[in-house]
């Protein structure tokens, strides 16, 4: 077990070695925008337990489920908070070397 933890570490060492400029900093893109959205939505780690605990388990409990849009809103902050970095991360690789061509040869 210790050994394939070793191989994994190893890998993703020699992968992050490898990136290029506009690898990392499409990667700094998705993570600044997902910890600005994570801080305005869920404000810390209890924020964010609470948002899964209402999205996931207000189904048992009809006075949850029947409260206007606190289990719905629960589930777009996930999925938010999942879809955003992700898409502005892709749009930072596309987008960046055309708007930055002296930095991104």
């Amino acid at each position: 077990m210790l050994e394939s933890i070793k191989v994994h570490v190893s890998s993703l060492l020699q992968w992050s070695a490898s990136g290029s400029k506009i690898t990392y900093a499409a990667v700094s893109v998705g993570v600044i925008i997902g910890l600005a959205l994570f801080k305005f939505f869920f404000k810390s780690a209890a924020g964010l337990f609470h948002s899964i605990g209402f999205s996931f388990g207000s189904g048992g409990n009809p006075t949850v489920a029947a409260e206007p849009g606190l289990a719905s809103s629960s589930r777009l902050k996930l999925m938010l908070i999942i879809l955003l970095p992700a898409g502005f991360a892709y749009a930072a690789y596309m987008f960046l070397p055309g708007l930055f061509p002296a930095v991104f040869k």
